[in-house]
């Protein structure tokens, strides 16, 4: 092992056990305030118009996101997000949902916090839809703008993870000890880099997609500048898309492994994670949806490997596997947007977003951003806002 990876791994050993200092104290400082007045205040701030009374955390968290680091070319950032949408969303739909999501399930610091508040397994669909809007507007271009719904939308997410941690923290039944912190600055360095970026990108390598040199740094930019705005300490966020692929392979060698809880989230994505239930006739959903969800966990069994799928009870008896199939399609399209035949890449991704969001817009799909007011208010997490 190399000296860097060797000073990287011992720096993520610590990490383990740092929540995210600016977020947790504006969280601890908005619950001192009357009438959730802390929520309407970060609100205002989002928009520009910080009121006068508000606290320093306020600030404290904001300040560094308005100013972003050198490192940050916006522009790179937003070519990064073109390239990432001209795959087209139905690739990425199944390389986010069965390599990202199922992804999380194999490491026991990612399943906890979500077994322990039960958002995936009781609240499935709502929470798959808040995950794909964020992942929809980090990823448009000109999303990770300061002060565009990207942004917002991950800093909002930056504190519901807040939320989480001080309420799991508080309970009495967080093992904080063995565990560390909940949702730690590992977690979401994992969940950034490696859930976002690594492993979706490896999925889709393996349908056929393939990206230039260029297009490749300008990915791992993106999901640098991501990480950055949720929270990720800057020397846990790797400057090439190499050191991203190789700080993922050492942090899942250094990960325990699943827990108890894993296959139940695994069954509930695979039940949820596309959802057909009144998009089709009655009598047709119940058929259609078991058949999906085979196909789907095919595709997890894949990614996952034949090992960690048997311990997340993804189910074995699936069709055949689509993924030769599809390279052919994934390449022919390749060769027709290269040719100019789809338009520019810009066209190409715009359409696609537009595709997406129409379909969050109909009737059935859980509506509105994950939202740290929304989400104060849910039982679990009462004690925290409170």
């Amino acid at each position: 092992m190399s000296a860097s990876l060797d000073t990287f791994l011992g720096r993520l050993r610590e990490a383990r056990h740092e929540g995210d200092p600016a977020a947790d104290a504006l969280v601890a400082r908005f619950r001192e305030l009357p009438g959730r007045r802390g929520w309407a205040m970060l609100e205002a701030a989002l928009d520009g118009r910080t009121p006068a009374d508000a606290p320093d955390e306020l600030e404290a968290l904001l300040a560094p996101l308005r100013e972003p680091p050198s490192w940050v070319d916006l522009g790179v950032v937003d070519a990064g997000a073109v390239a990432f949408w001209r795959i087209g969303s139905p690739t990425l739909f199944v390389t986010l949902t069965y390599g990202s999501l199922a992804f999380g399930y194999q490491s026991a610091s990612l399943v906890r916090p979500l077994a322990a508040t039960g958002r995936l397994e009781k609240m499935a669909p709502r929470r798959l839809a808040e995950t794909t809007r964020w992942a929809v507007e980090v990823t448009a271009p000109g999303g990770m703008h300061v002060g565009a719904e990207g942004w917002r939308s991950s800093i909002r997410v930056r504190l519901v993870h807040a939320l989480v941690r001080a309420h799991l923290r508080g309970s009495g039944r967080w093992r904080e000890d063995a565990w560390g912190v909940p949702i730690s600055a590992a977690d979401q360095f994992a969940t950034a880099i490696g859930g976002f970026y690594v492993i979706p990108r490896r999925a889709m390598d393996d349908l056929g997609v393939r990206f230039s040199p260029a297009e490749e740094e300008a990915i791992a930019q993106l999901w640098r500048w991501v990480g950055y705005v949720m929270g990720v300490p800057e020397d846990l966020l790797p400057a090439t898309a190499a050191r991203a692929r190789e700080w993922i392979d050492a942090a899942i060698e250094l990960d325990p492994g699943p827990t108890e809880d894993s296959p139940r989230l695994m069954r509930a994505l695979l039940e949820h994670g596309l959802e057909l239930h009144g998009r089709l006739p009655g009598i047709a959903a119940r058929p259609a949806q078991l058949a999906a969800s085979r196909v789907m966990a095919g595709f997890a069994r894949r990614w996952l490997g034949g090992e960690m799928a048997d311990r997340l009870d993804v189910p074995a008896l699936t069709p055949a596997p689509l993924v030769p199939l599809l390279r052919p399609l994934t390449r022919a399209r390749d060769v027709a947007r290269a040719t100019g035949l789809l338009g520019s890449d810009e066209r190409v991704a715009a359409l696609e977003i537009a595709l997406i969001r129409r379909l969050m817009a109909r009737p059935g799909t859980p509506d509105g951003p994950l939202d740290p007011r929304a989400a104060a208010e849910q039982p679990v997490l009462e004690a925290a806002a409170a």
